[in-house]
């Protein structure tokens, strides 16, 4: 009965959540070859929506028809100022190091290649290290166990925001941006990893570490190699220098997810390291 058991969640805790990563990296990598004749902004609506169903509603579904435990997933939020101010001491800490990027660019490096790449993953793996520091009074949490509609209130702001990038990027493209690092990329990437797949990592490998008062497991670093691989693979041919970057500023975002007790938090900061993008030329 026991070895039934164990069979039963190594399948839906560990190998099932690897192959639907697997299968939304296929997906990314094919979308692009859909032969659809569109404008710019039709096309930049298109990516938003793939990305939408891909990173949000797909772990979603599966977290709601698989699990019966939800809380487990960090789906329901606890007070929104606490998860900010986290986010914000975090922040403090890694914002900052985003002028490395362009550091490194006026050295000729960039963050695909590996020189740019391995001083990025250095000056992340530091980032990991003062976040852990300079968050360490903040009080830590457990899973929040009440249900509440947040992660709702955030998917119905993700799918408004394809709309107004189908209705307004043309004019405006700013204001698409910004939502979409914040409802799409923030929130979808932090669903889907720190979310989904970290937590069901930790239920597979259980959260035997700790630093300070923050529990984690095997789940937290595979899930940040997993994302950092995302990042690589979802160009052709593959990036492998990004992932390098990518692994240790996922380490970060999967100790926040731990510590907020939910993946508020987590979205909060990932959106704020990636919101300059949001005014930089290109998507």
């Amino acid at each position: 009965m026991e070895k039934q058991f164990k069979k039963r969640m190594i399948g839906k805790d560990l190998i099932f959540p690897i192959l639907i990563w697997a299968g939304i990296i296929v997906a990314f990598l094919n979308v692009k070859n859909i032969p659809l004749d569109f404008t710019d902004t039709q096309n930049i609506a298109l990516r938003y929506f793939v990305k939408f169903v891909m990173t949000i509603l797909v772990p979603l579904a599966f977290i709601h028809f698989l699990y019966k435990n939800k809380s487990d997933f960090g789906i329901y939020f606890p007070k929104f100022s606490d998860s900010f101010k986290l986010s914000i001491r975090a922040y403090a800490v890694g914002g900052p190091a985003g002028i490395v990027f362009w550091l490194i660019a006026m050295v000729g490096w960039g963050f695909e290649d590996w020189y740019g790449s391995i001083t990025l993953t250095i000056v992340y793996v530091l980032v990991f290290y003062f976040i852990i520091k300079i968050t360490h009074k903040l009080p830590s949490r457990a899973a929040v166990i009440i249900p509440n509609k947040g992660i709702l209130l955030f998917t119905f702001l993700s799918l408004f925001t394809c709309g107004v990038a189908y209705f307004t990027y043309e004019y405006i493209p700013l204001l698409s941006k910004i939502l979409y690092y914040l409802f799409i990329v923030g929130l979808g990437e932090e669903l889907l990893f720190r979310g989904y797949l970290q937590s069901s990592f930790n239920r597979y490998f259980g959260k035997s570490f700790h630093i300070g008062n923050v529990n984690f497991g095997w789940g937290l670093i595979l899930s940040a190699f997993l994302f950092g691989m995302m990042h690589a693979l979802v160009t052709a041919p593959p990036t492998w220098p990004w992932a390098l970057f990518t692994f240790a500023l996922g380490l970060s975002l999967g100790f926040i997810r731990e510590k907020d007790g939910s993946i508020l938090a987590a979205v909060l900061l990932h959106a704020l390291f990636d919101m300059p993008l949001a005014f930089m030329n290109g998507l």
